[in-house]
C-alpha cells in the first residue's frame, strides 16, 4: 500500500475512533510524554496544535505552560516550510492556513533551539521512527535541520512493522504512545 492509500486509510480509522476511547488514549500519551526524561530536562517544548482528529496537544502545551516551559508552535509558510514563535497561552491562537490554529503574535519567532523538544504529528510510524504525516512535509522540511530530540506521537495500534520512507523524509528519536516510550 502506498502512502497516499495508507493517509487515506488511517484518516478513516481516526474519524471512527469513539470519542471516550481517544480522549483515553490522548491522556495517556500525554502522561507518558510528560514523565519523560527528554520532556522534564528541556527548556522549550515546539509542538503542534491538534486538530479534533488528532492526538491531543492542548493538555501538553497546557502542562508546559504550568511546568515553566516555554513553548512555541508553528506557522506554515507558503513553501510549507515551518517558522515557529513562542507563545504564552492558548488565547494567542487564531485559526490559521490549512484550519489549524497558529499564533497570532509572529514578532517572537524561534531562533535558539537549544534544550528544546520538537513534537511532531504521525498518522502512522514504524519502530524504528520512519512516521507517515499528512503528506506536505512541513515537519520533514523543518526536522532536517533541527538538532534537538524529534518526538512523535502515535496510538499503538498506528505502529507498524515498517513504513516506507522517502530520502526527504526525517525519522523522529523518540515514539509516544498509549502503551510505552519507544527510542529508536
Amino acid at each position: 500500500m502506498n502512502k497516499t492509500q495508507l493517509r487515506a486509510q488511517l484518516l478513516q480509522k481516526r474519524a471512527l475512533l469513539d470519542k471516550r476511547k481517544k480522549r483515553s488514549l490522548d491522556l495517556e500519551i500525554q502522561s507518558r510524554l510528560l514523565l519523560c526524561d527528554k520532556y522534564r530536562n528541556c527548556d522549550t517544548v515546539l509542538t503542534y496544535v491538534s486538530t479534533d482528529s488528532e492526538i491531543d496537544t492542548f493538555g501538553l502545551i497546557t502542562a508546559a505552560f504550568a511546568n515553566k516551559k516555554r513553548v512555541a508552535v508553528p506557522v506554515t509558510n507558503d513553501d510549507y516550510s515551518l517558522t515557529f514563535y513562542y507563545i504564552n497561552s492558548l488565547e494567542e491562537l487564531k485559526i490559521g492556513r490549512f484550519k489549524i490554529l497558529e499564533p497570532q503574535d509572529l514578532s517572537k519567532e524561534v531562533v535558539d533551539f537549544s534544550n528544546s523538544i520538537c513534537v511532531v504529528p504521525a498518522l502512522c510510524c514504524d519502530l524504528s521512527g520512519n512516521r507517515v504525516g499528512y503528506g506536505k512535509g512541513c515537519y520533514d522540511r523543518f526536522l532536517k535541520a533541527y538538532t534537538g530530540e524529534k518526538i512523535c506521537l502515535v496510538y499503538s495500534d498506528n505502529i507498524l512493522p515498517s513504513v516506507d520512507s522517502d530520502k526527504t523524509d526525517v525519522k523522529v528519536d523518540t515514539i509516544v504512545c498509549d502503551s510505552y516510550i519507544k527510542h529508536t
